[in-house]
């Protein structure tokens, strides 16, 4: 597969949320980097991001979501995120960009950046 059509079933994915679909792009040892330095501000490898989607499943009420793209160059892609969720107890908006490396056919990193 090429570097667009990874990033299209990717991003298709994820749009529809078919969960096992985006994760057969996840390499082995894929890298999520979040900011800050929390628990899972990054993780390594499939079972640590089974693990961070499990706890953000288990602790986020997602109202709306949508994924626009993949805008791609080179070996990486983007995708712009908008979601309306719930965390917390608090309710909010949030953007944020995550851009994926691929490596050898499958995603080797995702990097989110948030934004207003």
């Amino acid at each position: 597969m090429s570097i667009e059509q990874i990033a299209k079933a990717f991003t298709d994915a994820v749009r529809e949320e078919r969960a096992a679909d985006y994760k057969a792009h996840w390499a082995d040892d894929i890298v999520s980097i979040e900011p800050g330095d929390g628990p899972m501000s990054r993780v390594q490898g499939k079972d640590a991001l089974q693990q961070k989607h499990d706890w953000w499943d288990a602790n986020a009420q997602v109202h709306s979501f949508t994924a626009e793209g993949p805008f791609v160059t080179g070996e990486q892609f983007a995708v712009h995120y908008t979601m309306d969720v719930t965390m917390e107890g608090e309710r909010s908006q949030t953007k944020e960009v995550g851009i994926y490396t691929v490596r050898d056919g499958k995603i080797a990193e995702e990097r989110f950046f948030y934004g207003g």
